[in-house]
């Protein structure tokens, strides 16, 4: 018995970062970006340091939000985006476009040329798109957003005059 207390009291000692597991737990600071709300800073987080698991709240609150708009067409998907970040949820606008993203990549090719990527259309415009967004580039994210409108044969939907 007096053994366990000693490993206890040593445990206790040694501090609460290894307590309990051996391992040190992450920073504080860490644990608190875990928690903004902008899927866009969480994965700007994840590719600064991909060590640290990921915090995906807000990636998980703007797929539901997408889920709930069930769009169907690429089309709808990159026009939601272009309402999302109007409205200023850059996040919600990279979910719509990573997913018109994948359904204009998902199509019926001839064998030979299943393994050469598309790059450029529609697709080209929303991967540059998602590239603007993740470097907080908002402006040049709605032009490229419109340009896959374009691509698409869709017009954008029409701005609203400030008054």
């Amino acid at each position: 018995m007096r053994h366990l207390t000693l490993a206890a009291a040593a445990l206790l000692l040694a501090g609460p970062a290894f307590a309990h597991h051996g391992e040190r737990h992450p920073a504080p600071n860490l644990m608190a970006q875990a928690n903004t709300g902008d899927s866009i800073q969480e994965l700007q987080r994840q590719r600064r340091n991909p060590d640290v698991p990921p915090g995906v709240q807000a990636q998980r609150r703007d797929a539901a939000d997408a889920d709930a708009a069930s769009l169907d067409d690429a089309a709808s998907q990159v026009r939601a985006a272009a309402t999302a970040l109007r409205a200023g949820r850059a996040g919600q606008a990279n979910e719509f476009l990573e997913r018109a993203e994948s359904r204009l990549l998902t199509r019926s090719t001839v064998p030979a040329q299943a393994g050469e990527p598309v790059r450029g259309g529609p697709v080209g415009h929303i991967a540059a798109a998602r590239a603007a967004l993740f470097a907080n580039d908002r402006a040049k994210a709605q032009a490229e957003i419109e340009a896959a409108l374009t691509a698409l044969n869709r017009p954008a939907p029409a701005r609203r005059s400030r008054q």
